[in-house]
Parts: C-alpha cells; structure tokens; sequence
C-alpha cells in the first residue's frame, strides 16, 4: 500500500521543498495550536482537536521515518546530514609523492618515511573519532524525535470508535465507525440505501438523506452558497463559517482552519481538510 506523502506535507503545511528543520517546526507550532487541553469548556472542539493530533501525529511519524531511511524528506531534494561535519580522509591517497620525498628515517634498519610513520597512526585515530561522533549525532537526533512524540498526550476520549455521529470535514474512518459499512462505493461516494456520503481527500464534504438515515451533526456547505472571501467583516464571516474555537481582533481558529483580519476585515486564511472553511480556493485580493 503507497504512502500519500502528499497529504502529509498539507496536513503539516509544508512546502515541497520543507527541510528537516521546516517538518519539526510545524509540527511543534501545530500541535501547540490544536491541543486538546485548549478547549477544555467546549467537548466537541476537544474532540475535534483530539482527531487533529492524531492526524498530525500520524503525519509526522510517517515523513519523520522516511527521513531516517533516506536523510531527506521524500518532496525534496536528497540532503546532507545535518549536525557533525565529517573529516575527508580521501586526500591521504595524494600524499603519496609527498612521502616520497620526505625526509627518509632509519627505522629497525629500514628506510620509511617520516611522514607515513607519523600519519597512519593520526589517521587511524581520527577516523575513530569520526565515526564515534557520527554515533552520538544519530543518538542525540533519535532520543530527541522520541521525547517529542512521546510527550504528546494521545486522544482516548475522542476516539472514532467511541462517537455516535460525523460531521462536514470528518474522515472516512470516522464515517466507517458511526455509520458502519457502506451497501455499494461509487467514485468518491458511499451508498447507503439511496441515502449517499460525499468525500474529498478522504474527508467528508457532503450527504444526501433519503430512505437510510444517517448519523450527522451539522449541516455542509450548500452548492452556490456563499463563500468566504478578502474583504468580507466579521459579522459575515460569522454569518457564513458559524463561531470559532477562539478568537482575537486578527485572527478565529475554526480547530485547525484558521481566518485572518486586519482592522475589521478578512485578509486570508487557511483551509485545512480536518476542519475546511467555507472559503473559495484560494483568496482573492481586492487591490
């Protein structure tokens, strides 16, 4: 089964071209942002956020074990390992001449260079030493990655198994625990009855109820509804996307989705698939 490591990248908003250190930084910055211990008042933002980690957490192990398999991130080009510069020792071939005509020493009633006597025993010392402090590179970077996975609380009460309904922006595991199995897969649908389960990059972006009931809570976007976009108020913002988690005079945070403002009014935002906002594909500038 194929790895999407696409997905990853845009669950951690990474750019193709993200280093080692770009992966670790976002991951730190959004697990922050969508800790369950930040919504303790409100139970459906929790477990939301609790479902968020488990994606991101998921999402870092897989591009955080490519990494240690092939010393780059699988998007970008191959990279160097970053930490201890290792010693060249390939110019000790070129040194042969030099020996050559060294100063000759009489060693044991042979003649052997002064500089072949003195620099297989330094070279052989520090390739050791190389080697050994590629070691402890490796073992620092390995008990760091471990601290910060196994720091992360894992979600247990927001679990898909334990959740009676999915809603707009939930994934097809979650629809696969509430509503159990489809009767018929078409395309990007699942049939249950005549009633239907719509997705996008394995997310749910839509239903249709007919003779099957199906277990939801919330209501999707509407086809030719109105959408977010730059410029729009608050209050509109409001009347479109519902209320946020949190929220200050710049930016609301819809869990991991987020919309930003200056002086009133919308400037741009972020889209994730665990929780889209109702915005167009990309923001339109009004300049």
């Amino acid at each position: 089964m194929s790895v999407n490591y696409r997905h990853c990248y845009d669950l951690l908003q990474l750019n193709p071209d993200a280093t080692w250190g770009d992966l670790r930084k976002n991951y730190k910055h959004l697990v922050q942002r969508c800790h369950p211990d930040r919504f303790e008042k409100d139970p459906v933002a929790r477990g939301e956020a609790e479902v968020q980690l488990r994606a991101l957490n998921n999402a870092y192990q897989v591009l955080s074990g490519y990494y240690k398999s092939h010393h780059r991130l699988p998007l970008g080009k191959a990279a160097t390992h970053s930490g201890w510069q290792f010693q060249n020792t390939s110019g000790l071939e070129s040194r042969e001449e030099e020996c050559r005509a060294a100063r000759k020493w009489s060693v044991f009633n042979a003649v052997v260079s002064k500089w072949l006597v003195l620099g297989v025993p330094l070279g052989s010392i520090l390739l050791v030493f190389t080697f050994f402090l590629s070691q402890f590179g490796k073992d620092e970077v390995n008990k760091e990655e471990g601290a910060l996975v196994s720091n992360i609380p894992q979600p247990a009460a927001a679990d898909a198994k334990s959740a009676s309904t999915f809603r707009f922006g939930d994934s097809r595991k979650q629809v696969l625990a509430v509503q159990g199995n489809p009767t018929r897969m078409s395309g990007d649908s699942w049939f249950y009855g005549k009633s239907r389960v719509d997705f996008k990059q394995e997310y749910v972006v839509g239903w249709y109820i007919e003779d099957t009931p199906l277990q939801t809570s919330g209501v999707p976007p509407e086809k030719g509804q109105k959408r977010i976009d730059v410029g729009m108020s608050m209050e509109e913002v409001l009347i479109i996307q519902g209320t946020p988690v949190m929220k200050s005079k710049r930016r609301w945070d819809y869990g991991v989705s987020f919309i930003e403002f200056h002086n009133g009014k919308v400037v741009g935002w972020y889209s994730s698939v665990l929780r889209p906002l109702i915005v167009d594909e990309k923001p339109r500038s009004k300049h």
